[in-house]
């Protein structure tokens, strides 16, 4: 039985790849999203287990894609979104399971039996929604004891709708998918077999299940929840209110601050999530590492990965600690460059201890910058990053230099352990999380600029007045 691993993070998917293998699974690991494509080309996988937390691919996205491009093996979800409505979109997108981490190694090999399983035996292929059933493999269709008689078209379409059950689909796509390129986008064949299926679904007795959504398209069963606005915005906290005769201005400002904290729950948020990927790794390996024999001895590589994936899980649970601790007020607008630093990496001294993280510094020591908070936050968020996801020691070099009024900070990192492997680039770091920061970024008035398929981030940032002046005046 063959497998494919879709995971960026390279000591997880290994660990993954040799478990599943003592199972006695074929496995094949894919680090992005060109190599899985590439990997499905070349040849079929009986099951294909997708980790959401894909570097700069989205997981969901992908999953859709294959699903779109007819790829038929089944898939299981690994995520730490643990949300039902996470669990739901990605069923209606396609997946087979959907296993939230961290996971148990064992639920998951026994997970993946079953899919397997599932995949020999058609009794255990059927969809259903509500009392709908189809049968892919035998093509009988029956609702609660009815059998429902659907011509080959008919079965299409309704096979369609019920692997995306609960999500509206427009007519477009029905027609694209069902009909390839046999129609127009004028063509009204959907429209005419929906109405054949509803007669033969719906009878006047039964409760409704395809559904009509006006301007839309068509859903079968009731609506998927989805992920209200409010949840991703942020909140309002007490007290941020204006008070006075002018309004206007206080107002501005609690919506400001307002932003700040919505976009500081939403990076925590993203850290929790990537805290989950070491997690995983070492849950599972102590778990192995139970089922095996007595007298069995560790490598030294074993013992060393397994180290490394503690390291990232203290310094994902540290910055998310530094994130959330109250600050103490600034004592003025300005703050030495190298003290905010020093103050920022206190809080990842267990790393530098361990030989996980490697500092070296290049800086003025004249230089100033802001004292809000937020650069203390977003370079914390940086930090508890770039340690976070990539999976071995580093060397992160730091330089800052001051023109045109303003400090360009750059952070440069490679392995430390002399090893010729590349590390994670900036984008592939900073993922889905750099528009936030870089909103953080334009709030003091500086910029976020990743490097392009580089392992190199610089941060733009006003200087102090005084060192600006200075700067120039040379």
């Amino acid at each position: 039985m063959s497998i494919l691993l879709a995971d960026d993070d390279l000591q997880l998917a290994t660990f993954l790849s040799k478990s599943l293998e003592s199972e006695g699974y074929s496995v094949r690991t894919a680090l992005d999203e060109e190599a899985v494509l590439a990997e499905l080309k070349r040849q079929n996988y009986k099951l294909i287990i997708l980790d959401l937390n894909f570097g700069r691919t989205d997981g969901l996205k992908l999953l859709e894609r294959l699903r779109g491009e007819g790829v038929a093996a089944p898939i299981i979800v690994l995520s730490a979104r643990n949300r039902v409505s996470d669990r739901i979109q990605s069923l209606n997108l396609g997946a087979d399971d959907y296993v939230t981490k961290p996971f148990s190694f064992q639920e998951l090999a026994a997970r993946t039996h079953a899919i397997l399983r599932r995949k020999t035996d058609p009794g255990l292929s059927v969809r259903r929604v509500e009392n709908l059933e189809l049968d892919p493999v035998t093509r009988k269709v029956r609702r609660g004891q009815r059998e429902i008689r659907l011509s080959p078209r008919e079965f299409d379409l309704l096979h369609l709708l019920m692997r995306r059950a609960g999500e509206t689909i427009g007519r477009n796509t029905l027609l694209e998918q069902c009909w390839g390129h046999e129609a127009d986008s004028d063509s009204n064949l959907v429209d005419v077999y929906i109405n054949y299926l509803r007669k033969k679904i719906d009878s006047a007795n039964e409760p409704k299940l395809l559904f009509t959504v006006r301007g839309e398209g068509y859903r079968l069963g009731k609506p998927a929840p989805q992920t209200s606005p409010s949840e991703l915005a942020g909140y309002h906290p007490e007290g941020l209110a204006g008070t006075g005769n002018d309004h206007a201005e206080p107002a501005m400002e609690s919506q400001a601050a307002a932003r700040q904290q919505g976009l500081l729950r939403t990076l925590i948020h993203s850290m929790a999530h990537d805290l989950a990927q070491p997690l995983t790794s070492v849950r599972c390996f102590l778990e192995v590492l139970a089922l095996r024999k007595q007298g069995t001895s560790l490598q030294p590589s074993e013992i060393k990965g397994i180290e490394q994936q503690a390291d990232r899980a203290i310094a994902l649970t540290k910055g998310i600690s530094a994130m959330v601790r109250a600050v103490s007020p600034p004592n003025g607008p300005w703050v030495p460059l190298d003290t905010l630093l020093n103050d920022v990496f206190d809080d990842f001294n267990v790393l530098v201890n361990s030989g996980f993280l490697t500092l070296r510094k290049d800086l003025d020591h004249s230089i100033q910058v802001t004292s809000s908070p937020v650069l203390h936050q977003l370079l914390v968020l940086l930090v508890a990053k770039l340690t976070g996801r990539n999976t071995r020691p580093l060397t992160l070099s730091i330089s800052g230099t001051v023109h045109d009024e303003h400090c360009h900070l750059e952070l440069l990192w490679a392995p430390s352990d002399g090893s010729s492997a590349t590390v994670q680039d900036a984008r592939s770091i900073l993922a889905k999380d750099h528009t936030d920061m870089g909103e953080m970024a334009h709030s003091l008035g500086g910029d976020l600029l990743p490097g392009e398929d580089q392992p190199r981030i610089e941060l733009k940032l006003p200087a102090g007045s005084s060192v600006a002046a200075q700067k120039n005046l040379a």
